[in-house]
């Protein structure tokens, strides 16, 4: 394990659509996944828009299972809600090869969402 956290910034925008919360995500001032690969130590910084937060918006949580129990490394990840409910931080310590899948829990309104799956695949250092 690496001594030294990566830090990755993201932005997320999640809008309403027929009842149901698109997230989008940006990276960099770039589309981005929200997941990717992880090869190190790494915590996710995920940060709600301005525009997502005037819409009531908060994170709440996140689930996080493995999608191959064959390599299973879901226990390398955790999450911790701040700044309100604004960010989500999920640290993944790449301890074990495989992939999760992620999935963002938050409210708006009194009214729960879940994100699609940006998932999120460790291996070994190159």
């Amino acid at each position: 394990m690496n001594n030294t956290l990566e830090n990755v910034d993201f932005q997320v925008n999640i809008k309403l659509n027929n009842g149901k919360a698109i997230f989008s995500y940006t990276k960099n001032g770039e589309p981005a996944t929200g997941g990717g690969v992880v090869r190190t130590e790494t915590a996710g910084n995920y940060n709600l828009d301005d525009a997502t937060i005037q819409n009531g918006f908060v994170f709440t949580g996140a689930t996080i299972t493995d999608i191959d129990t064959q390599k299973p490394c879901a226990q390398d990840f955790s999450y911790k809600v701040s700044d309100n409910g604004h960010t989500i931080i999920i640290t993944d310590t790449d301890e074990n090869n495989g992939s999760v899948c992620l999935i963002f829990n938050v409210e708006c309104n009194g009214n729960k969402y879940e994100s699609a799956d940006p998932q999120v695949k460790n291996e070994k250092e190159l």
